[in-house]
């Protein structure tokens, strides 16, 4: 597009990150699953340190994927939030910049995915008005995560067509990121891509793909 596109991730996230991953565990360990291992997030901008021991990274994402059998946090979401969120659990070298590839990035938003469906499958018969999603951001992607909205509103501001605090927003209709990376959607889950289009810090124009995996119909 001939414009700059410029990684930008949110002030605070490492803090409501590790609130969230204890509040986690707690809740799997009451659950009576006994061991769990924690992936850690980890921001590197501007590291020129070798990412050393990917495929154990894969591994640990997709325990931390599995770990959420049965689990939905119902406990942590409220109309007035709005919405529920979880980083992708890495470090940032593994999803973005020259020590990645598309097949690992597949691999993270597969898990993405997982953990999505796993929630998915644990939410309470009859609740209403709450979407189970992941989200997968690029070219950012350290800034992609598990969502659960809680309001429907909130959920449209980020994904219908038009302006909304998030920029402006237009569906990605000729492409299919699942399809691209050969990903896998299990059965109830569905596909939304959209971009937006925004300024940065200084300004300039800034345009990013938001990729939504779960329970994005409108039927």
């Amino acid at each position: 597009m001939g414009s700059k596109l410029k990684c930008l991730t949110i002030a605070g996230t490492a803090t409501s990150f590790s609130l969230r991953l204890r509040l986690h565990y707690k809740a799997v360990r009451a659950a009576g699953v006994s061991q769990i291992k924690m992936t850690n997030r980890r921001l590197t901008l501007g590291s020129n340190e070798k990412l050393r021991g990917i495929p154990r990274r894969l591994r640990a994402l997709a325990r931390w994927a599995g770990s959420f059998d049965g689990y939905f946090p119902s406990d942590q979401l409220s109309t007035e939030e709005q919405y529920w969120n979880w980083k992708i659990p890495v470090d940032m070298r593994l999803v973005e910049g020259r020590q990645t590839n598309s097949a690992v990035q597949a691999e993270c938003a597969q898990r993405l995915i997982d953990a999505a469906h796993r929630i998915f499958q644990a939410k309470p018969r009859g609740v209403e008005g709450i979407r189970v999603t992941s989200v997968v951001v690029l070219p950012c992607m350290f800034t992609s995560e598990l969502c659960i909205y809680t309001s429907e509103i909130y959920f449209k501001k980020h994904t219908e067509v038009g302006r909304s605090i998030f920029g402006e927003i237009t569906i990605i209709k000729d492409r299919s990121l699942a399809r691209e990376w050969g990903l896998v959607l299990p059965e109830g889950f569905g596909e939304l891509g959209v971009m937006r289009a925004s300024e940065d810090c200084d300004g300039d124009p800034y345009y990013s793909e938001h990729w939504y995996f779960g329970e994005v119909s409108n039927g």
